[in-house]
């Protein structure tokens, strides 16, 4: 059997031989599609890939395809394991395994009737498991994939990596597939992530998962307004044609069918289905800024401007130092420009890195200075071993601190109020934009996550997370500039408190 050499010959083994088109045009700027997905797996047989994408949108089959594709062509024995993110999720990729193992070229390769947890071929092993802390310590592979990773513990899926081991002439690599449910979780570490850790990321949407809508219910469009897709469904195919009457899915050529999606987005709520079926983003229960919005807060292209003030605003974390530099519009903007973070870092030596990037750093020419600097007021406090406060330390250096202990600003609910103003306004749009390139604030605004009593999320923020930091040096700033009142200020300046 001849191994496809283009994307056109896969496409066509592919529908021939497992009986599946995958879809494989995407609509959304940014966006891959499954059949990409796939393809890429197959003809890059040593990188680490990974699909973000919608609810039943085709990721399992996905992956399920991808393996038995290596199974039917790999020149040399190869062992495979799935981990799932739940017994069902594995009993749903072993449906379609068991389908491949029955249906397509693999069968010529079965040494014995295919097993629900392990299929042994002349070409490796394949073990299809529910993720766990025992089934991540086992044996050695060189193919793993894990399925719906956001629903895995973070634990179990960190570890799994170290099942991994490249033998000659067959390199170890993962396939992560997931919807990114939890800001928090597996996935959203991966998108943050994923050039760090090495890991080609591809995403689709609805749009590209979704089964052609037939002529027979849409009408040419007359049906299209009464739908319950249809508005979503109109608005999409109209933020590409502004003057079509049909809604997007009437071009569409995946496998999800119509009938579902209806169901979904009668069920869901806008948030649900912006990030399960758009993937848009994370769902958002839990967070303390449910309004912070990527496609409406973080601007690609942003940078100093001329002629606006600038403040720092840091957070002194036990082994994590933030540093913000904020610029003020004249009609109440907060623009956050730049980020600095380190770990177990000394204080001097953040200090020099903060002058040193503002001494690099320059608008139209003219280095960058600070106005003020925004700190928590417990830098006050000195320190045991030195005998000396964070905010006296920075003062030292040349950066002189301020810092309110008024009750209201200490109070961290009312700081978080004064963002979540600026974010989504009861009036007006948003005054507060970040810069593309500030990744770690971005993230943290998405991720900082309130904290449970009896399962159920109250409004207040969990002590300590892991990205609290950035919120919190934003907090000082509003508190500090965007309180009812200056009371308790207290100014640290360069010669003296």
């Amino acid at each position: 059997m001849h191994k496809p050499k283009s994307k056109a010959a896969l496409h066509g083994f592919i529908g021939e031989h497992f009986k599946l088109w995958l879809p494989d045009q995407s609509f959304t700027p940014g966006h891959s599609t499954p059949f990409a997905f796939v393809a890429d797996a197959f003809f890059h047989p040593a990188a680490h890939l990974a699909a973000w994408a919608n609810r039943s949108g085709l990721k399992t089959l996905c992956s399920s395809a991808i393996a038995a594709l290596e199974y039917i062509f790999t020149e040399q024995r190869i062992m495979g394991r799935v981990l799932a993110g739940s017994e069902d999720q594995a009993k749903n990729l072993y449906r379609y395994w068991e389908e491949w193992c029955f249906k397509t070229p693999l069968a010529n390769h079965l040494l014995g009737e295919p097993g629900r947890h392990l299929t042994r071929l002349d070409t490796g092993e394949f073990e299809i498991l529910a993720a766990s802390q025992k089934r991540v310590r086992g044996g050695k592979v060189q193919r793993l994939y894990r399925d719906e990773i956001d629903e895995m513990d973070p634990e179990i899926y960190g570890a799994s990596v170290g099942m991994l081991a490249t033998l000659p002439g067959r390199p170890a690599r993962s396939i992560d597939t997931s919807t990114w449910h939890h800001a928090m979780g597996p996935m959203g570490q991966l998108v943050a992530e994923a050039d760090k850790r090495g890991i080609k990321l591809h995403k689709w949407g609805i749009w590209e998962s979704i089964a052609e809508c037939p002529s027979e219910r849409h009408d040419e469009g007359r049906n299209c307004e009464a739908c319950p897709l249809g508005e979503v469904c109109l608005a999409k195919a109209r933020s590409l044609n502004p003057h079509t009457k049909v809604g997007l899915a009437s071009r569409c050529m995946g496998l999800f069918s119509v009938a579902d999606a209806i169901t979904q987005i009668q069920q869901w709520s806008k948030q649900q289905w912006e990030a399960e079926a758009e993937c848009k983003r994370p769902t958002l229960e839990g967070t303390v800024y449910p309004q912070f919005d990527r496609a409406v807060h973080v601007l690609p292209e942003l940078n100093f401007k001329e002629g606006l003030p600038v403040y720092r605003a840091i957070d002194f974390g036990l082994n994590k130092f933030v540093c913000l530099w904020i610029q003020e519009g004249k009609k109440g903007q907060i623009y956050i420009i730049d980020e600095y973070w380190s770990e177990q870092n000394r204080l001097s030596d953040n200090a020099k890195a903060i002058l040193q990037i503002e001494k690099e750093q320059s608008c139209d020419g003219v280095p960058v200075g600070a106005e003020a600097t925004f700190v928590d007021p417990a830098g006050r406090n000195r320190s045991d071993q030195t005998g000396y406060s964070a905010v006296e330390v920075l003062k030292g250096l040349g950066i002189p601190c301020t810092f309110s202990t008024s009750r209201w600003a200490t109070e961290v609910k009312n700081g978080i109020d004064l963002i979540r103003a600026a974010l989504q306004p009861a009036m007006g749009s948003s005054r507060v934009f970040i810069a593309g390139a500030c990744k770690q604030i971005i993230t943290a605004m998405e991720s900082y996550q309130n904290r449970k009593v009896n399962g159920i999320f109250i409004d207040e923020p969990v002590k300590p997370q892991e990205w609290d930091h950035g919120p919190d040096a934003f907090r000082y700033y509003m508190v500090n500039r965007h309180s009812r009142t200056r009371s308790g200020v207290q100014q640290m300046s360069a010669t003296g408190g």
